[in-house]
């Protein structure tokens, strides 16, 4: 292989690692449902009508998610304080799960996944 040929291989990989390095966190606020991840991946289920369940599976120790309403995205929630746990930011959470929030804090993403790391929350209504 020639010279220039190696440095063009060389690009080439370290432009596709640079796709796998983190984004810089942003500062966002989005507002949707908290929903327990693990239900709605695998049937859909949000509302009120899902909403005994999903506090359950939050107790149980599900990740809570927000699905945004302009978006249709869910963002997997995580508090902005190590050691934490998400669901600490929602207490009580009869209050705040399967209901429209207003989540703010710094949105980080890797490998294709997002993390919303929530340091405020708050009611739309």
């Amino acid at each position: 292989m020639t010279t220039s040929g190696c440095l063009l291989l060389a690009f080439a990989l370290l432009s596709r690692l640079a796709a796998f390095q983190a984004a810089p966190a942003k500062d966002v606020t989005i507002t949707g449902e908290l929903i327990d991840s693990a239900c709605y991946v695998r049937m859909g289920a949000r509302g009120m009508d899902h909403k005994e369940c999903a506090v359950s599976c939050a107790k149980a120790g599900i990740p809570l998610a927000i699905l945004e309403d302009k978006t249709g995205k869910v963002y997997m929630l995580a508090s902005d304080k190590d050691l934490e746990s998400a669901t600490v930011k929602f207490q009580p959470l009869e209050k705040f799960v399967a209901r429209r929030v207003v989540v703010k804090g710094k949105l980080y993403e890797r490998g294709g996944q997002q993390l919303l790391s929530v340091s405020a929350v708050d009611s739309p209504e």
